[in-house]
């Protein structure tokens, strides 16, 4: 099945281009971002909705939230988030101080065997960015056992029963019904 972006008549709906005379803002003349088909996993509205971000810190930290894959923490470089999110390096510093004192992660400097700065190794408070996996209840399927052998089967004294004089009498009748129906006892 085709991804929608790649049907014919869906492209007529492509974004129009920029017209200098209109008095647009510069980022409208940007060409269109090809589709990739990568996304980023389900995120809290309380971090979607924080007023106190700006709305790049946002766009950096759901980027970074897509690539740590399994909650792991993020090496690379300020000027490779720049490059993807088409924001100076400057810029990245001001959004990754932002998240900071929002608490949506933390970073350090990663360094080479000689001292010198090599990148950054970002990591993302996980529990303040996704929901909390909630346990699914799935019905449980039915188990076909097999019979067991005399030998699996538990023989405890504690488990047997002692025999008394009210459950004597109803074998006794048990039995004499039997008889009396010419049913074997065995």
């Amino acid at each position: 099945m085709k991804h929608l972006s790649y049907i014919g008549s869906i492209s007529a709906f492509a974004p129009y281009l920029h017209d200098e005379s209109v008095g647009q803002p510069m980022r409208k003349s940007l060409e269109l971002a090809p589709s990739s088909n990568a996304f980023v996993k389900p995120v809290k509205q309380d971090f979607v909705r924080n007023a106190r971000l700006m709305p790049g810190t946002r766009c950096m930290v759901l980027m970074l939230l897509g690539w740590a894959g399994q909650e792991q923490p993020i090496e690379t470089t300020i000027g490779i988030i720049a490059k993807k999110l088409g924001r100076s390096a400057r810029q990245v510093h001001r959004y990754l101080q932002d998240a900071i004192e929002e608490g949506y992660l933390f970073y350090s400097r990663t360094k080479d065997r000689m001292g010198y700065y090599t990148g950054i190794k970002v990591h993302l408070n996980f529990s303040a960015l996704k929901p909390r996996k909630s346990a699914k209840t799935r019905p449980k399927t039915a188990v076909h056992r097999g019979m067991t052998q005399e030998s699996d089967t538990n023989n405890k004294y504690i488990y047997k029963r002692q025999n008394t004089a009210d459950e004597q009498a109803f074998v006794n009748k048990l039995n004499s019904i039997l008889k009396r129906n010419h049913l074997s006892t065995e």
